[in-house]
């Protein structure tokens, strides 16, 4: 089968080779880590050790490795020879951001640029970064490329945390970005391949405009149900039986995720809304995006407000966090809003303990983590529901387990829309209703 050389690093990189051996590909990884050797960090890809702990990564990974059709690629010369014969080139980076969304990462463009510059490259370099609108049409230039050259397309990653495999093989949509007419063979090879519900083929800075503009109507949502909610909730009424009377408009989507409960996190749904802010500043159009992140931000200090009406102030007070993760079934603490509400607790006063059986091994200073739910939440004054993990939804979590006060803090919305019990004798709160 054809020759893929992928270049990239983390979740996308080892989906993306999982995806491509599962098609039947040979791809040779060119590793690019951070601090870690390229030797290195191809062994921990190669192990499953750097997709997050994806279902299904790590066992396609291996049975690829054992047939020969995962291989490593760790300097240039070798990265030359593959380019020669490779009939396309993947460009597959977790786009690091910071805590405002700003893009932190350089090596996604710089890996473009550098990959279309190569004067023996035989296929097409294809881009599955999130990346800022007009990165694709910079790095054709910088190249000495034609606008619409077919050297570069992008196919903009769509992957779910926890159901990415199933994405990567059988997207919903297919976002096609490329200047030229025609896609390249090698490109539509891939493309027939995959079960798309639907393809979309448009120019590059489309391609790239489109997964702006679905992370921000995403964020849009997530936003408009908090803050609905949170008023809802001021005035008497129920957040929920608001908002599925707003769902059921027919003009309002069925799967808009128009649920009162945490607000956006996780670094892709930030990166995309702080690229419209910036994009839209020079032309007035910036404040929609901006009023997104500010009430993003308010919410995400609810939590704490609740708290402190619930406790009587948080100082001295002792708070376990059930969960930790941004997501059920991740293992990633990027972007967390646990995390976030920990340090505004201890920036408080209070203590912070958390159980978390999924989320990944990390030096948290505000935080005592343990082992079982039962060690974490002794003696806490409330316990806080910040995740449902498919492990919090069986009703013996609960049992012998011996808070201070029976106190449940629901942040992830309603307990009628909600897979995790109350347990029997105690309180379930929100924040809306405390």
């Amino acid at each position: 089968m054809s020759d893929v050389l992928l270049a990239g690093d983390w979740h996308l990189a080892s989906v993306a080779a999982a995806g491509l051996t599962r098609l039947g590909y040979t791809v040779h990884v060119r590793p690019d880590a951070l601090g870690t050797p390229d030797h290195d960090a191809f062994e921990a890809l190669a192990r499953g050790d750097r997709c997050g702990a994806e279902p299904g990564v790590a066992e396609l990974l291996a049975a690829a490795r054992e047939r020969g059709t995962l291989r490593p690629v760790l300097d240039d010369a070798q990265a030359a020879r593959i380019l020669h014969r490779a009939e396309l080139s993947l460009v597959a980076y977790d786009t690091a951001t910071a805590a405002d969304g700003s893009v932190t990462d350089s090596r996604p463009a710089t890996m473009l640029r550098d990959l279309l510059a190569r004067p023996h490259r035989t296929g097409p370099v294809v881009a599955a970064s999130q990346l800022r609108a007009g990165t694709c049409d910079a790095a054709l230039a910088d190249a000495g490329l034609p606008a619409d050259s077919p050297d570069l397309v992008h196919l903009p990653e769509n992957l779910r945390l926890g159901r990415a495999v199933t994405d990567f093989m059988h997207p919903a949509r297919t976002v096609v970005g490329c200047n030229a007419p025609d896609l390249p063979k090698a490109v539509r090879a891939l493309l027939d391949l995959l079960d798309s519900g639907r393809e979309l083929q448009m120019r590059l800075v489309e391609a790239e405009l489109v997964k702006h503009g679905t992370n921000a109507y995403l964020a849009l949502c997530i936003t408009l149900a908090n803050d609905l909610g949170t008023i809802a909730g001021r005035l008497g009424a129920d957040p929920v039986t608001v908002l599925d009377g707003v769902r059921a408009d027919q003009r309002v989507a069925d799967r808009a995720p128009l649920r009162p409960g945490e607000p956006f996190a996780g670094a892709t749904l930030h990166r995309d809304v702080r690229a419209l802010v910036e994009h839209g500043e020079p032309i007035g159009r910036d404040g929609l995006f901006r009023a997104l992140v500010n009430a993003n931000a308010v919410h995400a200090l609810a939590p704490l407000a609740a708290l402190d009406r619930i406790l009587d102030g948080v100082a001295g007070r002792t708070v376990c966090l059930l969960g930790l993760t941004y997501k059920p079934g991740v293992s990633t603490l990027r972007g967390s809003p646990a995390l976030r509400l920990a340090r505004e607790l201890d920036a408080q006063g209070a203590t912070v303990t958390a159980y978390d059986p999924v989320a990944e091994t990390a030096d948290l200073r505000q935080v005592h983590r343990y082992t079982t739910f039962t060690e974490a939440a002794a003696g806490a004054h409330c316990v806080v529901l910040t995740v449902e993990h498919p492990a919090f939804t069986d009703p013996a979590l609960f049992a012998g387990v011996l808070p201070r006060h029976t106190v449940l803090l629901r942040l992830t919305g309603a307990e009628r829309c909600s897979r995790v019990p109350t347990p029997a004798g105690w309180k379930s709160v929100t924040p809306w209703n405390t």
